[in-house]
């Protein structure tokens, strides 16, 4: 934080790493890199744009940035946290017959052998007159040596790791785009303003700071609870993993002010629109139609409409449905997104009409190139063609069947398991598949004749 001088009777104010291209320009982080780091991260100066021309401003975002470059410093001098590279380190213990565990807990008979082993392959990078060895090891060998010392600590990213790779979702394609993506997302959201810390050393008080921080970005608190919840979850991953016993998760129970009340309500389509969609997937036919015709009478979610595979439309069975499961190419949004719902009305009239026309093994090839279902182009699509019907969007129509389906007197629970939102045992854990899916039909076909006042 800024430091305070007086001069002359004079007010002054002094902040260390503040710097300026011209006097007149926004303010930069700007700080040189000590000498024992620099050769590590490949630069002798760190430059940050702050975009601000607000001196106190820039002053809060120094203070956060410099504390993350000290945690971060700390870090590669003392090889403890270095992310990604535990399991290179791991991978380097096993060449020397060690296990990935502090020396004096070695069971293994080669234990004192390869220890030898080890020190004496590292020492011989090292020049005699060094003041330290890590600028001579690499990021597994420091890992490696902190691990047999005992001396290791996991940070954040270490935290984070653990959670990709459980999910298999290490590198952002195919299906588990969106996991790898909102992993991102929600530890950039707290290493932006703790610095990739060691989880020891992370207090309540600094998931307060990382709430307030977002809070003042303008991020929603249902976000902000979901980015969490993802943080929360990968230490607990971490701490299982490893068997962390000593170690507590800063993010278990964490409070955010005025949750909930910042949610802006979601407007839904009226009685018009509905009939406007109707006639329009009646008499249209195509991808967009088709879409518009499944998404209008099961309320799904675009993305689990536009990424079935053929063999998801089963029309033959004794009550017609949509089969909503994960592909090579598309994941779901939670586990209880994976579900049944039966085909009525204009989404009968749609998977029909589509299983006849698709040529791939997916109900839509178009939008399933690549490496990932094509959400962004179908949206679009969609999106345009109710505009030119002056019917809002594709996420309406959800939103619009949840009305129906309340106004038709369904049950919360039922509902929930049409939607894919229950994340307790579903109906057919109760009654029975076919049960269940003859009550969400009856449900369902109640919805064609509801009304959407309320939505």
């Amino acid at each position: 934080m800024p430091n305070v001088l007086h001069r002359s009777g004079a007010l002054t104010v002094t902040i260390d790493y503040l710097w300026q291209k011209h006097t007149k320009g926004p303010y930069y982080y700007r700080r040189r890199v000590p000498k024992d780091i620099a050769p590590r991260i490949g630069k002798k100066v760190r430059q940050v744009a702050l975009k601000t021309y607000d001196k106190m401003a820039a002053a809060k975002l120094i203070d956060s940035l410099a504390k993350a470059d000290d945690a971060h410093w700390k870090q590669l001098r003392e090889g403890t946290g270095l992310g990604g590279s535990r399991g290179d380190a791991e991978k380097l213990l096993e060449r020397f017959n060690l296990e990935p565990e502090p020396i004096a807990e070695q069971t293994g008979p080669y234990a004192d052998i390869g220890h030898e082993l080890f020190i004496e392959a590292l020492e011989k990078k090292v020049p005699g007159d060094a003041t330290s060895v890590q600028p001579h090891l690499t990021d597994a060998e420091l890992r490696a040596l902190a691990i047999i010392q005992g001396r290791e600590s996991f940070t954040l990213s270490d935290a984070k790791q653990v959670y990709l790779k459980k999910r298999g979702a290490l590198t952002p394609i195919g299906a588990t785009k969106r996991i790898h993506n909102n992993a991102v997302l929600a530890f950039n959201l707290v290493i932006n303003e703790t610095g990739d810390n060691e989880i020891r050393r992370v207090r309540r008080r600094d998931v307060t700071r990382v709430i307030e921080k977002a809070l003042e970005q303008g991020l929603k608190t249902t976000s902000i609870r979901r980015r969490l919840n993802t943080v929360r979850a990968a230490i607990n991953d971490l701490i299982r993993e490893y068997e962390l016993a000593d170690v507590r998760n800063p993010f278990t129970g964490f409070e955010i002010p005025n949750y909930g009340k910042d949610e802006e309500k979601r407007e839904g389509l009226n009685d018009a629109q509905v009939e406007r969609l109707r006639e329009h997937a009646g008499k249209t036919e195509g991808d967009t139609s088709n879409i518009i015709g499944l998404l209008l009478d099961t309320g799904a979610r675009i993305s689990e409409v536009v990424g079935m595979q053929r063999e998801d439309v089963v029309l033959d069975a004794e009550t017609p449905h949509i089969v909503i499961k994960e592909n090579p190419l598309r994941g779901l949004k939670t586990k209880a997104s994976r579900r049944k719902v039966p085909l009525v009305g204009h989404a009968l009239l749609a998977a029909q009409r589509a299983i006849k026309t698709a040529s791939d093994q997916y109900l839509f090839p178009r939008y399933m190139t690549g490496e990932r279902v094509k959400n962004d182009a179908a949206s679009a699509s969609v999106n345009k063609a109710l505009a030119k019907l002056k019917c809002g969007t594709a996420h309406q129509m959800r939103h619009t069947m949840k009305t129906r389906l309340a106004n038709a007197d369904v049950s919360l629970d039922r509902i929930e398991e049409i939607q894919g939102w229950r994340s307790r045992d579903t109906m057919a854990h109760h009654y029975g598949e076919q049960t269940a899916l003859k009550n969400m039909h009856a449900a369902l076909i109640r919805s064609l004749s509801a009304s959407t006042e309320g939505s």
